[in-house]
């Protein structure tokens, strides 16, 4: 069975709730799942495990890039965001808390402090993690493929790949200036994952 440890800035953190705090949002959540619903103790706790740890690899930086060669030539990438601020301690296991960063109102967060759009973010996150596998792209949206049609076969790609980029529900509880948004390489980090022009 899963153990939850949810305190701040802990060396063994794993969470960024408590069950306890799930369960409350779950209770006050319009159209919860019946497999949320129907989810055991072991099942919750673990899916707030896998939230957490899913958000972290996601935001946490620094920019990783990949690229799509085509005849030599560098066709696709895409640049993903990461968490803004800094790890509050060298010691914390997750990426929170973080010092220099603000919530919605431009109020400075302590650096001990797991703000609540964050743990929110991490219920839906979990909700998700409850649903399906987190850590599995889509084999269309890897590829690239965009259209494909019957006969004569047709092919058309876009000049993009977006990988792991989260969920609206989750993307819309995190506050925006907690994540990147800026220029790298010519690219704009935008949302969850950076979408470059083509290189010609």
């Amino acid at each position: 069975m899963p153990t939850i440890i949810a305190t701040p800035g802990a060396a063994n953190a794993n969470s960024y709730a408590t069950l306890a705090e799930f369960d409350a949002y779950l209770a006050d959540r319009l159209h919860v799942p019946a497999a949320v619903t129907a989810a055991t103790q072991p099942q919750r706790e673990s899916a707030l495990i896998a939230g957490t740890r899913a958000l972290d690899q996601i935001l946490s930086g620094p920019h990783r890039r990949l690229e799509i060669q085509d005849n030599g030539r560098v066709r696709f990438y895409v640049i993903s965001a990461y968490w803004t601020g800094s790890p509050a301690s060298a010691t914390q296991s997750l990426a929170w808390p973080r010092t220099g960063m603000l919530d919605r109102n431009g109020n400075v967060i302590a650096d001990n402090v797991i703000p609540d759009d964050l743990k929110i973010a991490t219920y839906e996150m979990s909700i998700l993690a409850i649903l399906s596998p987190l850590n599995v792209d889509n084999a269309t949206v890897v590829s690239g493929l965009t259209s494909l049609k019957a006969g004569p076969v047709a092919l058309e790609f876009k000049d993009f790949i977006q990988l792991h980029t989260l969920p609206n529900q989750v993307f819309v509880a995190l506050v925006p200036s907690w994540i990147t948004d800026e220029q790298f390489e010519q690219a704009l980090l935008a949302r969850f994952s950076v979408i470059g022009p083509r290189i010609t």
